[in-house]
């Protein structure tokens, strides 16, 4: 049975941690390690950090910071644009 690919966590990553009767959230803090041995600091809300796997099937991401830095990078783009075309038109 082939296996599924293994999710690597960046720093700024926002998680999710399930526990039996709630769940937390938090960002990664730090990130130890590569591969089956990574694992991940993570800082919840309430201020706590705790050290996890990253095989831990409780972790779960949520966003990524990549992806919304990218996004706000984009928009600057077709802002930019919209403002030029409507210089241009006056």
């Amino acid at each position: 049975m082939p296996s599924k690919p293994r999710l690597e966590f960046q720093v700024g990553d926002e998680v999710m941690y399930a526990l039996a009767s709630s769940v937390r959230y938090g960002t990664v803090v730090r990130v130890i390690g590569a591969g089956n041995t990574q694992m991940v600091e993570v800082e919840f809300e309430d201020g706590k950090r705790e050290l996890k796997k990253a095989s831990d099937r409780s972790l779960r991401l949520l966003r990524r910071k990549a992806v919304e830095e990218a996004r706000s990078h984009i928009r600057d783009r077709e802002v930019e644009e919209v403002q030029r075309s409507e210089t241009r038109r006056r």
